[in-house]
């Protein structure tokens, strides 16, 4: 028989030891006792306090050494420099892991960066794990294991509840209102757990280990950041796997750890947008408020995934219908408008309304079960694959009805069908018996739609095909480790244009030109007009510096064009290496910015946005984990505000989306295939000329050699 994992013993333990238990019981230690007993916790709860204190059904020690048997957790109730010794003998009893409230450890300066790792590495070497400094506990209502001293515990316990959803939070005190908030409305959560700062037990672990839960239905995260960008990846992965959605609050939004980066595409994907492209890409709905959290992860634990995107809504509310109408659109759902046949069947059942998507009943007060035909209706034509009943303000004596009748539909079908209850107190026994028998349920309108869009964007990902890998070529593998030996690890264009060449990405036909002559006999054999642009890897952005001259018609003009631009640099960027000029093509058109960043947490990302500098000003974006489908990468493009100027904007060509679809895929496909060669790869331009597209300007950095 195997043993329990030291996390195990700790998100479930058999035994706890509080450190530090005093009789009184307004401290951490005498408040984990009380709440352990509130909750009837079954295990042996062992006190230890050097001067062996007196406490009311507690068996205490001077030691930890002298307890009966190796305990599971230990709570550490005592003063951070107290804890290095105290761990020492949990390694030596063979303890599974420690709790670790106080903070004085990292991030109050170098002492506590100092204790921190000191602790740690005792920890490890006696095979103890950690969970916090700065951590507020466990809380697991389903097993009756209470290690925490948060004040939602100050209600009565009968109120901790179980629910369907694991909470995993890097802020304490949030999770305590979000436990309020579960048993407020008549609910609870699975477990809980607190990680802190992070020390030994980081949130990806405690992921990883709650999509083995048969409890957990839906995991909830409330991050600042991963630390652990494979493991997140691997129990997302897993979790989607095992049929649980997992939803995920990011707070803390500034590009601090950033790093620095060369090109326009590491400069637009910020953390920000880095994790909401990760979340999208590994089918994690994403939410702005711990409220939102919890409610959209109610939701999703408890609606099966649709088996195809069309969403039908049904309210009662003209205004209601236009509100859900705007914000569906606005988060990319499809709501497909009812055929002739489903408005002629719909028609006799409004009163006053409308029979669009959303459909608007009219008049309630009046044959009440016409909500329920409805429904019925929607939910057995096939273009709706998730349909949504609102209910908004109605008579309250048909509040019990309208919700058994809507349990009881949502019983005899397949289909997801969460509802949006907007009827305030007087429609409360609804929501209630809603809540009772485990409906999908939901009080805003953000929530659910946002629960909707997962639910959604999970089908998706279900149906979706794998993306073949990019196996490297070894002779471009050969040609990176030559470039990557050498000193600059930032390509030149000229270099940069190369290489994608060799990768199949297409680029501006070009010559490098050491001087006029050169330059001239080079663009009488690729044709005027042609583009100059100064060669240097240490002038990534040339405009700026003056190193760029476009639309040049005749030799005159490339002549006087060199001599110019070459006048500019030595004024813009003097001492800086020119190694000549490139010239290229003019291909004047449509323009666009894509290109991939490794991200140091996540891997490589790729990137696509509208028209170049367009994209820098407004933040029109796409972003998303490499590699990518043809189908992920034609969903980017339709997500950017300025997808129109790709498809005939006041009378400009159309471009070919396909094709520009197709190359964001094989880029992504290259970042993924070489990214312990390639930092960063940006064409910006990317230009639709001439019924094609090709790089118009390129930059590489690579990975330097370590």
């Amino acid at each position: 028989m195997t043993q329990p994992s030291s996390l195990f013993r700790l998100l479930r333990p058999a035994s706890v030891a509080i450190v530090g238990l005093s009789a009184d019981q307004s401290k951490h230690g005498g408040r984990v006792l009380s709440f352990l007993r509130a909750a009837g916790f079954e295990g042996p709860i062992w006190g230890v306090h050097p001067r062996t204190p007196a406490v009311e059904g507690v068996s205490m020690f001077p030691s930890l050494g002298e307890l009966p048997t190796s305990p599971d957790a230990i709570i550490l109730a005592v003063p951070p420099p107290s804890i290095p010794g105290i761990l020492e003998a949990a390694g030596e009893k063979k303890a599974g892991g420690a709790i670790i409230f106080s903070g004085g450890f990292a991030g109050t300066g170098e002492e506590g960066v100092a204790l921190q790792n000191r602790v740690l590495d005792i920890a490890r070497a006696g095979g103890v794990r950690l969970l916090g400094p700065n951590s507020a506990g466990i809380i697991h209502p389903g097993a009756r294991t209470i290690l925490s001293f948060l004040t939602c515990l100050e209600r009565p316990m009968a109120e901790i509840r179980p629910g369907p959803v694991g909470l995993v939070t890097q802020s304490g005190g949030t999770g305590s209102f979000i436990h309020n908030l579960a048993a407020d409305r008549g609910g609870g959560l699975a477990i809980s757990v607190s990680t802190g700062n992070e020390a030994d037990i980081e949130l990806s672990e405690v992921f990883a280990a709650l999509v083995g839960r048969p409890d957990v239905r839906a995991i909830a995260l409330l991050l600042e950041t991963v630390r652990d960008g494979p493991r997140f990846i691997a129990a997302a992965h897993a979790a989607r796997a095992a049929g649980k959605p997992v939803v995920a609050c990011k707070i803390g939004r500034t590009r601090a750890g950033h790093g620095i980066m060369r090109t326009h595409t590491g400069a637009l994907a910020g953390p920000q947008r880095t994790f909401e492209a990760v979340f999208d890409s590994l089918g994690i709905a994403s939410v702005r408020t711990p409220a939102e959290l919890l409610e959209v992860a109610e939701v999703m634990a408890r609606a099966p995934v649709p088996e195809g995107d069309g969403v039908g809504i049904i309210t009662h509310s003209g205004g209601a219908a236009i509100m859900l109408a705007d914000r569906s659109e606005e988060l990319g759902l499809s709501l497909p408008t009812p055929s002739p046949d489903l408005k002629t069947r719909l028609a006799p059942l409004l009163q006053m309304g409308a029979t669009g998507n959303p459909v608007d009943l009219g008049g309630i007060v009046s044959r009440p079960e016409r909500y329920g035909e409805v429904i019925r209706l929607f939910l057995g034509d096939p273009a709706y694959d998730l349909v949504i009943p609102v209910s908004t303000p109605h008579p309250s004596a048909h509040s019990a009805d309208r919700a058994r009748e809507l349990v009881e539909i949502s019983r005899s079908t397949k289909q997801p069908l969460p509802n949006l209850w907007l009827a305030g107190e007087l429609g409360r026994s609804g929501i209630e018996i809603l809540r009772e028998e485990e409906a999908p349920v939901a009080e805003t309108a953000e929530s659910l739609l946002l629960a909707v869009k997962g639910l959604v964007r999970l089908g998706v990902m279900k149906r979706a095909k794998k993306v073949d890998p990019e196996v490297p070529d070894p002779a471009i593998l050969k040609r990176l480790s030559d470039l990557r030996a050498g000193e600059d690890i930032n390509l030149s264009e000229a270099d940069s244009k190369a290489l994608l060449r060799e990768m199949g990405i297409p680029v501006a036909a070009g010559e490098v030109a050491n001087d006029p002559d050169e330059a001239a006999r080079a663009a009488g054999r690729i044709g005027y007009p042609i583009v100059l642009k100064a060669v240097s890897a240490y002038l990534p952005h040339k405009s700026e510096a003056g190193g760029v001259r476009l639309n040049l018609q005749s030799e005159d003009e490339l002549r006087r064009a060199w001599d110019g631009m070459m006048s500019d640099l030595a004024g813009k960027a003097p001492g800086v290496l020119i190694e000549g000029a490139l010239v290229e093509e003019y291909a004047p058109g449509t323009e666009m910015i894509i290109g991939s960043v490794r991200d140091a947490t996540f891997g490589p990302m790729v990137l696509a946005g509208i028209g170049g500098v367009l994209a820098e000003v407004y933040g029109d974006v796409a972003l998303a984990m490499a590699p990518i489908t043809e189908a992920d990468a034609a969903r980017m493009i339709d997500s950017l505000r300025g997808v129109r100027l790709l498809r005939g904007f006041r009378g400009a060509p159309s471009t070919d989306e396909k094709a520009l679809a197709a190359l964001i895929a094989r880029l992504s496909r290259l970042a993924a295939a070489y990214e312990r060669e390639i930092s960063e790869i940006d064409l910006n331009p990317v230009v639709y000329s001439g019924g094609r597209w090709l790089a118009a300007d390129a930059l590489i950095k690579l990975n330097s050699i370590t």
